[in-house]
């Protein structure tokens, strides 16, 4: 019994010094609830008098004497309703933040509008209609003039000569390399859309304009080419002379090339 008694008194001892107790500390608390948006006029301690007579000195010196500014003073409540500060400056980003979307709507207008115009103005891999036609268009009828110069080459050189003593054709060479330069500038260029497709347009008309007369030009001379000199004429001694169209249809139809 005695040592069963020594076990229980050790234990309660052991419990005891486990215990707490809730302690509440009401200034702090009130406090608190002034300085966020629960309640201004919760005053601990309690400053009110009785006939005069306060009913809690400590209180009474506390908030009548010391700090008697702070609790005669307005609601300073951050989020006191309708005119606390938190409220203002929430009503005052929100009008803020409107102010800042028409800003930036407007500025990324401006900036697409921009944008787009860059990119309608810029040459080089940005000029789309070169790209897409006019560098195939141009393209065409220079390769075409090569086409000619190779094709008389090897079946006519006599004309393919002839052609380039002439001036007609050394001018035009000139005016091949200058109109080769116009399209580069025009192309490099940092113009309007449509004042570059103008300056495109007026240098195809006027190269496929002169391109067309190069080439009848071109052919004459081949045709010229096949016909007999002063000395083939001698050596022929005369002039073979057809009686009928119908060996003249005939002849045509043996030497020409289909």
């Amino acid at each position: 019994m005695l040592f069963l008694i020594f076990l229980l008194s050790g234990w309660v001892k052991g419990w005891a010094q486990f215990t707490y107790d809730i302690v509440q500390d009401k200034p702090a608390n009130g406090q608190l609830k002034r300085m966020v948006f629960i309640k201004w006029n919760d005053w601990k301690p309690n400053p009110g008098t009785f006939l005069g007579i306060p009913l809690n000195p400590r209180g009474y010196a506390f908030w009548q004497i010391v700090n008697k500014a702070y609790y005669k003073g307005e609601d300073r409540r951050p989020y006191r309703l309708p005119d606390g500060p938190f409220i203002k400056n929430y009503g005052d980003l929100t009008l803020q933040q409107m102010a800042d979307k028409k800003i930036m709507d407007t500025t990324e207008k401006i900036r697409n509008t921009n944008l787009a115009t860059y990119l309608s103005m810029t040459g080089g891999n940005g000029d789309i209609a070169y790209n897409l036609f006019f560098k195939r268009k141009f393209n065409e009828i220079f390769d075409e003039v090569n086409e000619w110069l190779k094709g008389m080459q090897a079946e006519s050189p006599k004309a393919l000569e002839a052609c380039m003593n002439s001036e007609y054709f050394k001018n035009f060479v000139e005016y091949v390399e200058i109109t080769k330069d116009r399209i580069k500038a025009i192309h490099e260029s940092f113009v309007d859309k449509g004042v570059r497709m103008e300056g495109y347009l007026e240098i195809y008309q006027e190269l496929s304009q002169k391109y067309n007369v190069l080439s009848h030009y071109l052919a004459g001379q081949v045709r010229l080419s096949k016909f007999p000199t002063q000395a083939r004429l001698k050596e022929i001694k005369e002039i073979p002379v057809t009686t009928s169209d119908k060996e003249i249809v005939n002849k045509i139809l043996s030497n020409f090339k289909f």
